[in-house]
């Protein structure tokens, strides 16, 4: 099959999706190793763009040329990958991200390929990345720790009308609550990491979550496990004990959440990749961010090695009565996840609520709002 197929099924993807693939041989190669059955590949090229537009089979086969009991055979086999959205009778194009790219590693249906893709996908995650942040409205927003409302000491007093209300995005049980389907899943980063011999040590279970349609879309096929709002919050809580950051999208509405991605700063690609970055607190963060009381700080370093971001850091002391020795904090490092918080033994760190970040109601809107706000 050739170039320009892929290059159609590429270009279909980013219309309208606000991450996007660059044209680049690697992605391309990635394409190729996902469809590497030509007839999968007329079929993913018959779509114009991904999510919203759907066909049903007689409308793939009069498009392709091909038979309709071989388009049926291709698209429920490509269902059964997670490399084909199914609505109903229907099928359309995952965008690349989320989308594509997760739902192939995460049901690992050909071991080998996969470590074909992966492969690729490691060495060129550098030229995918910066489409994350390249817009002044970014696609992800951090989801403080379950334990922000009773680490949060006040709320800043340049905020108005905001009392000590925490909004829905704030604060992960309210966020858990409101979803209608929960499915857990395995991490499309540990996953990759896995398969090129890098096991994250770190995480043993399946902890990341796809949530309402996301979520409904992938148990069927045996892709995740549909869980209850009680186990998930007890999954996020045993995350944030192991320094896991909850990531999740950033609209605000109720049919808005689509994931949330409990990350490992040692394989999560988005935190690698905000970590290239100078002042990754204007690029993903939450409302918060820590404050320290001086007096009640023991130096025992558990904020400094929790910290994902490395924010934080002991400054021993110059003096010779250890009267300087701190812990010191970058905030335009500081991403407001409240993880030091979370693990301070002590009662050192609490939370400052210091921005209310006008969010999107909903997913075309936020689609919007990153695309009205692109670099270029």
């Amino acid at each position: 099959m050739s170039d320009e197929v892929y290059e159609k099924i590429r270009v279909s993807m980013n219309k309208g999706w606000p991450l996007k693939l660059p044209k680049d041989k690697a992605i391309i190669d990635i394409l190729k190793i996902i469809y590497a059955d030509e007839d999968d590949a007329k079929i993913m090229a018959c779509f114009d763009q991904a999510m919203f537009d759907v066909k049903s089979t007689k409308k793939i086969a009069k498009l392709t040329g091909l038979p309709l009991e071989r388009v049926i055979e291709r698209c429920n086999t490509m269902a059964e990958r997670g490399v084909i959205l199914k609505l109903g009778k229907a099928f359309g194009l995952f965008p690349a991200m989320p989308g594509l790219i997760e739902f192939y590693f995460i049901a690992g249906k050909d071991k080998e390929e996969m470590k074909k893709g992966a492969k690729i996908l490691q060495e060129n995650f550098g030229k995918i990345a910066p489409e994350w942040f390249a817009s002044g409205y970014p696609f992800f927003r951090n989801l403080p720790s379950s334990s922000i409302k009773e680490k949060t000491i006040k709320i800043d007093e340049s905020i108005e009308d905001v009392g000590q209300k925490f909004l829905i995005y704030e604060d992960i049980e309210s966020y858990i609550n409101r979803c209608t389907n929960i499915t857990v899943v395995n991490c499309m980063c540990r996953t990759v990491g896995a398969l090129l011999g890098d096991k994250c040590e770190k995480v043993t279970e399946d902890v990341c979550m796809a949530l309402n349609m996301a979520g409904k879309s992938l148990a069927p096929y045996g892709f995740g496990r549909e869980v209850s709002k009680e186990e998930a919050l007890e999954i996020v809580k045993r995350c944030e004990d192991l320094g896991l950051i909850h990531t999740i999208n950033n609209a605000s509405g109720p049919d808005a959440p689509m994931m949330i991605c409990n990350c490992c700063s040692c394989h999560c690609e988005v935190i690698k990749s905000l970590k290239q970055f100078k002042n990754p607190s204007s690029l993903a963060r939450s409302n918060f961010k820590p404050e320290f009381i001086r007096e009640n700080c023991i130096l025992c370093d558990k904020c400094v090695n929790i910290c994902p971001m490395e924010a934080l850091w002991h400054h021993y002391p110059h003096s010779g009565d250890d009267s300087d020795a701190r812990i010191m904090f970058k905030e335009q490092l500081c991403i407001g996840c409240g993880l030091c918080a979370h693990h301070c033994p002590n009662d050192a760190i609490k939370m400052v609520k210091v921005r209310e970040d006008e969010l999107a109601p909903n997913l075309l809107a936020m689609f919007k709002k990153i695309e009205d706000t692109r670099g270029h």
